[in-house]
């Protein structure tokens, strides 16, 4: 059965349950993310190839597609290790199929690497970060700083030659019972 039809060389990364009100954010590994209504995109039929979500430029592509959450951060890690907090109020809410805008320092990262990740996170939520090699970070959101949108971030992820950020888990904080 046919979920999606997709060109080839393109691949499936994530779905996410919404609401149909919500905002999405999308993040690219060049730096730069897209807010937008999942009202623009329209209903389709289960096997339709869908509508270009972010225009992106030669050599980019797409390294997360988030929820926009009330009061929410946008977390983004590079390959290298540097992440950083942003409030999700910075990232206006525009069209879909448009090239986005910053969201780390451009010049930086040739240093820095490219944008591993970007989670939708609260300042309650933990983070478990992976390397390619194994290696595993747990960490407080609450220990990430909080900069402007186009900053490069701080390390917060030792990466050892050879190595690179792979993955980001968001652990959200469970209310007490």
């Amino acid at each position: 059965m046919l979920a999606i039809n997709l060109e080839e060389g393109d691949e499936l990364g994530w779905a996410r349950l919404t609401q149909g009100e919500d905002e999405l954010i999308l993040v690219t590994e060049g730096g730069q993310a897209l807010r937008y209504s999942e009202q623009e995109v329209r209903p389709m039929g289960r096997s339709a190839a869908g509508v270009s979500a972010i225009r992106l430029k030669p050599g980019d592509y797409l390294a997360s597609m988030e929820v926009v959450e009330k009061e929410g951060l946008l977390f983004v890690v590079t390959t290298q290790g540097f992440g950083k907090c942003t409030p999700l109020d910075e990232y206006s809410t525009t069209s879909r199929n448009a090239s986005g805008v910053r969201t780390i320092n451009q010049e930086a990262m040739k240093k820095i690497g490219k944008i591993a990740a970007a989670r939708v996170v609260q300042p309650t939520d933990d983070l478990t970060l992976i390397s390619a090699n194994g290696v595993i970070l747990r960490t407080k959101v609450s220990a990430i700083p909080v900069v402007g949108r186009a900053s490069r971030g701080s390390a917060i992820f030792k990466v050892h030659a050879g190595d690179s950020v792979a993955s980001v888990a968001r652990i959200v904080e469970q209310p007490e019972q």
